[in-house]
């Protein structure tokens, strides 16, 4: 990806796919750049977006949950909005789950 674009302030969408795809790895090619994603102006409308995502996206979700590089409580907590919709989608998913796909392990 094109780094530089990361500090571009119209560059608002291209910031959140950053940040996406850096949380989806949990792994960082450039520190700098994705902090930089959440300091601009527009910090809150790209996290804004990345909830979003996340609530319609499983695969984002369960990477924001388990994320080494966001606190997903931290981001939750001052948008209530989304802290409900995200306890609504884990419930949902733990009713859809099959009740044998928790496996004990055994020694």
């Amino acid at each position: 990806m094109y780094l530089p674009r990361v500090y571009d302030p119209e560059a608002h969408a291209y910031r959140v796919r950053y940040a996406i795809r850096a949380i989806l790895r949990d792994r960082l090619a450039n520190e700098g750049a994705f902090n930089t994603c959440f300091e601009m102006e527009d910090a809150e409308q790209v996290i804004c977006s990345i909830l979003g995502r996340g609530l319609k996206n499983p695969k984002l979700r369960a990477a924001l949950e388990r994320s080494h590089l966001v606190n997903l409580a931290e981001w939750l907590a001052p948008r209530p909005h989304f802290s409900e919709a995200y306890l609504e989608a884990e419930a949902k998913a733990q009713r859809t789950r099959p009740s044998g796909s928790l496996r004990k392990r055994t020694k």
